[in-house]
């Protein structure tokens, strides 16, 4: 009873917030937006243009809004004194931590829930139905088990940091986590061997066609067939190799990347995407272990 009437408290207070409001306005437009982008391409050839293109492109938009937000939701808490007046009625530090984790979670399946209602409600008539609904639904469920995760990961710092710059070391964070699942993926993908030339020129022909000629180091010319491969040295081997797979599997950041590209480029060229049960045990995993890691650091805080 006293976390149902915490988290009544929480939702009133994010409901009268601007900042709530306008994030469901982004997100709405972000749906619109996307029909729109996905209509004006689907003439091209190596576009399907099918609605499925688009559902789950608000992620990386999300990614970013639900640090913001739930930082500044809790930030503004410890301002306003509202979380020693919780605690001062009675309530528990494990009942207030878990009632702004579920708050930050909720909102960020709110936003989820606008930007498909309206993308779909915008998309249908445009774009046409589903064709994948059963794999759509399969990783919407993915998508929020990956934001549960974020979502404690960022209650955590938010909880931890009192000060108005929680804001951007929360952003800078999210963007950190993309950015770092980009790099890693980028170094998985160089193959273990690369032809070794010093170039090549380009050579036109009588009748006017371009043909690539290759050159060995000392500038000869140099057939294809015969170019020599090497090891290359931007190659992770084993075992970083798996370890880096692993954090990309198991961090927010490289989660949404193995969503949104359907899985990750091997050296050989092939793509690869790890089961998302995998992926759905690391990121309750992970949702987890920042729970509880945080919930003690929380009791020995000292509220000032």
């Amino acid at each position: 009873m006293a976390v149902i009437n915490l988290l009544s408290a929480n939702f009133f207070s994010m409901i009268r917030s601007k900042r709530f409001w306008l994030g469901t306005f982004i997100m709405a437009a972000g749906g619109v937006y996307m029909v729109l982008d996905i209509n004006r391409m689907k003439d091209m050839a190596e576009f399907d243009g099918l609605l499925d293109s688009g559902v789950f492109q608000y992620a990386i938009l999300l990614f970013l809004i639900l640090p913001a937000l739930g930082s500044l939701f809790i930030n503004t808490d410890y301002n306003d004194g509202t979380i020693r007046n919780k605690l001062t009625v009675g309530r528990t530090r494990t009942q207030v931590y878990l009632s702004n984790l579920i708050t930050v979670y909720a909102a960020g399946v709110f936003y989820t829930l606008v930007y498909e209602a309206v993308y779909l409600l915008v998309g249908f008539p445009v774009l046409g139905s589903l064709r994948h609904p059963q794999a759509a639904l399969s990783k919407l469920l993915m998508m929020l088990l990956l934001f549960l995760a974020l979502s404690a990961l960022f209650t955590l710092l938010a909880t931890l940091i009192t000060n108005r710059s929680v804001l951007l070391i929360c952003v800078f964070m999210a963007f950190g986590l993309i950015l770092g699942a980009q790099i890693i993926n980028a170094k998985l993908e160089a193959p273990e061997m690369i032809e070794d030339y010093g170039g090549v020129t380009y050579i036109t022909t009588e009748d006017g066609n371009m043909t690539v000629q290759y050159m060995d180091k000392n500038g000869n010319p140099i057939d294809p067939e015969d170019i020599p491969r090497v090891p290359n040295p931007r190659y992770v081997a084993e075992p970083m190799r798996t370890v880096l797979r692993k954090v990309n599997d198991i961090q927010p950041g490289g989660q949404l990347a193995e969503l949104l590209e359907d899985g990750h480029l091997e050296p050989d060229g092939f793509k690869t995407a790890t089961p998302y049960w995998q992926l759905a045990l690391y990121a309750a995993g992970l949702a987890a272990a920042v729970t509880a890691g945080g919930l003690i650091f929380f009791r020995r805080k000292d509220l000032k």
